[in-house]
């Protein structure tokens, strides 16, 4: 079951990361400015907005989460240090990560490295309550920041704020949103780029907690009922649905006025647990119900999802950048997503079915026990 949705999420995520690659960054953030040439383009933006937006990361994050208890469980069997071992392994985690983020400027790998290292290190919580708790309390905390950044900035978008700090931090940089939000701008302002990597910490290391939350409560393994799959499909997105159709409606009703930047971006985010919540109760169902030869591929896909993920920036940096940012608008950019879609689909399988792992896995697996 893990490995289905994790096939799924990283086939989802290349529908946002497939921006990064083919549009500049401000088309990440502010979509309106980049790749929007006719009625296409903003069906495509509203449909991966809604749908795809933080909501695959957030089920990867999730799954992050699961991975390391999983790991843990594993390693005791193995070693009688458990969690040094799996500190090496998010470590090595770490360098692949840096030298991902040398070929783009996306990567993930190495803030999920810094989360694994906390949630290791932490004592393991017992009582599903406790977890519960932690995760309220980072989405409020999250809250509060991003509505403190929120006052450092006028409606327009420019930094106003004169405390000490902000102007040590905003010093030699944009002095507004920067190309995070205004096209005509050449680098991001240092403050909202600070709150960006913030918001984004917090969401990934949210997003695993609640990944661990589910599997102690043995509902991410795919076991409990189909009736109960059923229930948190349409509880999650009843709840999640509209908190993010509501931030995409804010910024394109307001002709992405930069006076909504904070404010979507906060019903966009705490959209994604119960949209996560649905997406597993959903892939879950499917998982159970589709015909193997359908689900076999996803669950390949989920296996290889370290190589495929890295596959999926060779192909977007060094295919899509030979034509330079902003050559396509978003609907083709989405047939280079299908195409890469349909080569993963067609090799993970044949891959696994000969090996024991991909290569990537394969490389991470040998040197994390390679002490042992």
């Amino acid at each position: 079951n893990l490995d289905f949705i994790r096939g799924f999420a990283l086939l989802g995520i290349l529908v946002i990361n497939v921006i990064a690659f083919g549009l500049p960054l401000t088309a990440t953030t502010n979509q309106s400015t980049y790749g929007i040439d006719n009625t296409l383009d903003w069906i495509v933006l509203v449909i991966s907005s809604v749908f795809f937006e933080q909501k695959m990361m957030g089920l990867f994050s999730m799954l992050f989460g699961v991975g390391i208890m999983i790991f843990l469980e594993n390693a005791k069997k193995k070693t009688s240090k458990p969690k040094t071992l799996a500190i090496w392994r998010n470590f090595l985690l770490l360098c692949f990560g840096l030298l991902h983020y040398s070929i783009w400027i996306g990567d993930v790998l190495a803030p999920y490295a810094v989360c694994a290292f906390l949630l290791i290190l932490f004592p393991d919580v017992k009582k599903p309550i406790l977890i519960f708790l932690a995760i309220i309390f980072l989405m409020i905390a999250f809250i509060v920041i991003t509505n403190y950044f929120s006052s450092l900035y006028d409606t327009n978008g420019k930094l106003i704020s004169q405390e000490e700090w902000v102007l040590l931090v905003s010093k030699g940089g944009e002095l507004s949103y920067g190309s995070i939000w205004f096209p005509d701008s050449e680098a991001p302002g240092n403050l909202i780029g600070m709150w960006w990597f913030i918001g984004a910490f917090f969401r990934a290391i949210t997003l695993m907690i609640f990944g661990i939350l589910l599997y102690k409560l043995n509902i991410i393994q795919g076991k409990k009922d189909i009736s109960f799959y059923k229930k948190i499909s349409v509880y999650g997105l009843s709840i999640g649905l509209p908190l993010s159709i509501y931030s995409v409606y804010l910024l394109v009703s307001s002709g992405y006025d930069p006076s909504i930047v904070f404010i979507s971006n906060i019903f966009n985010t705490l959209s994604v647990i119960p949209m996560v919540l649905g997406y597993t109760g959903i892939l879950t169902i499917l998982n159970l119900k589709l015909k193997g030869s359908i689900t076999d591929r996803l669950r390949a896909c989920g296996r290889m999802a370290f190589s495929n993920y890295i596959v999926q920036t060779i192909f977007g940096v060094f295919i899509l950048g030979s034509f330079g940012l902003d050559t396509f608008s978003r609907s083709q950019l989405m047939i280079f997503v299908f195409i890469v879609w349909i080569i993963q689909i067609a090799w993970s399988k044949p891959i696994l079915d000969r090996f024991n792992y991909g290569p990537l896995e394969w490389i991470w697996r040998k040197l994390t026990y390679r002490f042992i």
